[in-house]
């Protein structure tokens, strides 16, 4: 059954997404990989002849007024439903991530797998995801959860089943919402972590920095190189992802060079 990349483009032009894209093929991907996009969107034939498929949506309805990183996972359950089913399912950024491998190849764990921040972060120490979890669903709930590992949104991975029953649940929780309440478009981070730390997911397998996913916002320094470029787990082994790569400078600058 064909496996499936599911990742928002909102407002990005093609340079954007090219070491997205350009890693995809360079690792051979032969699934489905969609990617939507807007009216901002630039650079939408370079997309598909990079190997997207394209899908232009704009934000309507009762929810028209939800941050585009909320308004995604409804574009996604939507998409899963009229479309499905598929093997496998990744959610994914797309601005900050490359692949070194073919990541439907990692033995992922049953159920939602799901990235973890590095670990000396916590959610009661990142005052970013208190202000998304407090602000939405109100502060107890972030005391309950405030000891333990972020988990990043940005990349999460399960099979079809579990991954509709995951997007069923986080957009029950996405709305309502109130826009006018500062700083809060990355909410859904906060909500993901409700359902991930909470046992609200009937089976979850986390992933740290020494895993398949290496997340880099909090982690400290620059991840190293093997002799043939590929960058390493905090484990010492080629990620199969790497996410946030543009919070460090000079590993920025190396990737897009690569993917120029």
């Amino acid at each position: 059954m064909e496996n499936l990349i599911l990742g928002l483009a909102a407002g990005y032009h093609f340079g954007d997404v090219r070491p997205f894209l350009a890693s995809l093929v360079e690792i051979g991907f032969a699934g489905r990989c969609v990617l939507f996009v807007t009216p901002s969107t630039r650079g939408l034939d370079e997309m598909r002849a990079a190997g997207a498929e394209v899908v232009e949506f704009e934000r309507e309805g009762d929810i028209a007024h939800l941050s585009y990183n909320a308004y995604r996972y409804f574009l996604y359950l939507d998409y899963l439903r009229q479309h499905g089913p598929f093997g496998r399912v990744l959610l994914t950024d797309v601005r900050d991530v490359i692949f070194q491998a073919e990541p439907f190849s990692f033995s992922w764990g049953a159920g939602v797998n799901a990235t973890l921040e590095d670990r000396r972060m916590t959610i009661g120490s990142c005052p970013y995801v208190r202000r998304w979890i407090s602000g939405h669903l109100g502060e107890s709930s972030w005391e309950a959860l405030r000891g333990r590992p972020i988990s990043c949104s940005g990349t999460t991975l399960a099979d079809y089943d579990a991954m509709v029953d995951y997007l069923e649940r986080l957009t029950a929780l996405l709305t309502p919402y109130e826009p006018e309440r500062e700083r809060m478009a990355g909410y859904d981070q906060g909500v993901h972590n409700h359902l991930i730390h909470n046992g609200l997911l009937p089976r979850v397998t986390l992933h740290d920095n020494a895993g398949p996913i290496l997340t880099l916002a909090y982690r400290q320094g620059d991840p190293l190189l093997d002799g043939d470029g590929l960058i390493l787990n905090d484990a010492g082994f080629p990620a199969v992802m790497v996410h946030q790569y543009d919070r460090k400078p000079a590993l920025f600058k190396l990737l897009r060079a690569r993917y120029a």
